[in-house]
């Protein structure tokens, strides 16, 4: 499992690429480590899962939504995950349903590209 994160100097969206699999422990990591990256004003983030896959149950994706929102020190205004793989697709909709979170916008993607643009504004939420 890796996360390697970039924030965009511009539009300050974090950019997290993510590799291996990832179950509960390690999307705990990631987002903690996320929360810690220098430089990011905490508005959005691109969660990039195009080299990953999930390895987490129904009560996991559950578990990671209260971590979420019990531990993060302020709800961005948007976060984008963007996967490949249809159960992945899947879990993330329910992670997002799960996390409930009224000031964030949430949205899952198939392209980086479209993630990107709509998480720096370009594009609508919905």
């Amino acid at each position: 499992m890796s996360v390697e994160i970039v924030v965009e100097p511009e539009s300050g969206v974090a950019i997290a690429s993510c590799s291996g699999v990832f179950g509960l422990e390690e999307s705990r990591a990631g987002v903690s480590k996320l929360w810690r990256t220098q430089g990011w004003p905490g508005r959005a983030v691109v969660w990039a899962y195009l080299e990953a896959e999930f390895a987490l149950s129904t009560d996991d994706i559950r578990e990671l939504a209260y971590f979420v929102k019990k531990n993060q020190p302020a709800p961005p205004a948007r976060v984008a995950f963007v996967t490949q793989r249809e159960i992945d697709f899947g879990l993330a909709r329910m992670f997002g349903a799960y996390r409930d979170e009224p000031d964030t916008a949430f949205r899952v993607f198939r392209e980086i590209d479209e993630a990107i643009r709509w998480a720096r504004g370009e594009t609508e939420p919905t």
